[in-house]
């Protein structure tokens, strides 16, 4: 085991370096470069000639293509110490010693890192909160339906899982803005808040926040302002979650050991918790695991659409601001933890099938 995770580590290394490359190639070296869209800008976001220079210079493009990627990845700090590099040496530290320069327009002048923590936590809340339903719902469903198969509890949870996967995310997160914003608040019923992830001012009158009375900013508010985009993202995973484990459940039952299990006479609930549900599992720790990218890096469609600010509302922000180093450093973080998720994927498969090792 030792000796595979030694292996692993390195091959993370090369998978990582490698996905920096083509990183900083797809943002850098298209046509028009990075700055294109800036200096495209008109009107009131039109940016000075000066300021195109000054951000050439904090991204390192004002440097011959060799060394720009260079200078991104590990920083130009040092420069000065190689002879007829002097002339490109600044400040930068470069992403692998955490430096992953400035806003250029969603906060301009402030770190990215500064940026991008600021929005985590919220992201955090709302995924791991998303993360822990579904799999409440979703592992003991999947195995239920499975157990029961063709009965009247398999055929809706088959129905509802055909709904789940098949109804767009942005499509179901306007449909409940609808019906529990605006319809709740034209009936006269108790209506929840469209968006955002607190109040900005005191709760409307005939809310679900007066009613709690919530102070904005407190506890109850941003629990309140979590359950429609907590419930959408909830109703997706669920209904993909299940059709995995009840398709992996099924699957194990058809298996000789399950076989062998009931015919010494063991009763039923003991063949499926500690027979057949843990091979079951390995399907659902590979889709769940690879969650881990997907808990930092947010759900951007639904966040869109709730006006939930985290770091998926981050994403697209910067996108459309070519705010490129805010960008380039979500990107980068996000491949880290895929690697990381693939690893934590192969150790889980050990502890969940006793059949597989790694020596």
């Amino acid at each position: 085991m030792t000796a595979y995770l030694i292996r692993r580590f390195f091959q993370m290394v090369v998978v990582v370096f490698l996905s920096t490359f083509i990183i900083y190639g797809l943002l850098s070296f298209a046509p028009g470069g990075p700055l294109s869209g800036l200096r495209l800008a008109t009107g009131r976001e039109r940016v000075s000639t000066q300021d195109i220079v000054r951000m050439e210079r904090l991204l390192g493009l004002d440097k011959p293509w060799h060394l720009q990627y260079t200078a991104w990845l590990v920083g130009d700090d040092w420069m000065d110490k190689v002879p007829g590099w002097e002339q490109y040496q600044s400040d930068r530290r470069g992403i692998l010693r955490g430096d992953f320069g400035t806003s250029w327009k969603i906060a301009q002048g402030v770190q990215v890192i500064k940026v991008v923590t600021d929005r985590l936590g919220d992201t955090l809340i709302l995924m791991a909160l998303v993360t822990v339903l579904s799999l409440a719902v979703a592992v003991p469903v999947g195995i239920i339906s499975a157990v029961k198969q063709y009965s009247r509890f398999d055929y809706f949870v088959t129905s509802f899982t055909y709904f789940g996967v098949a109804m767009p995310v942005f499509w179901f997160g306007l449909l409940l803005i609808m019906l529990f914003s605006l319809q709740f608040k034209n009936w006269g019923l108790p209506f929840m808040p469209s968006g955002d992830i607190v109040s900005l001012r005191a709760a409307p009158a005939g809310s679900v926040l007066q009613l709690l009375n919530a102070d904005p900013g407190s506890l109850m508010d941003r629990a309140v302002h979590l359950i429609m985009p907590a419930f959408v993202l909830s109703m997706l995973y669920m209904a993909g979650w299940t059709r995995y484990m009840r398709a992996s459940m099924l699957e194990v039952l058809r298996q000789d050991y399950v076989r062998t299990a009931r015919a010494k006479g063991l009763i039923e609930r003991v063949v499926i918790a500690r027979h057949a549900l843990r091979n079951a599992l390995i399907p659902i720790i590979t889709i769940v695991v690879y969650q881990i990218p997907g808990i930092f890096g947010g759900a951007i469609i639904t966040e869109t659409v709730f006006n939930y600010k985290a770091m998926g509302y981050l994403y697209i922000l910067a996108l459309n601001a070519d705010d490129w180093p805010v960008v380039m450093a979500l990107l980068f973080i996000t491949a880290i933890l895929v690697v990381v998720a693939t690893l934590v994927a192969d150790i889980l498969y050990t502890v969940v099938d006793p059949r597989i090792r790694y020596s």
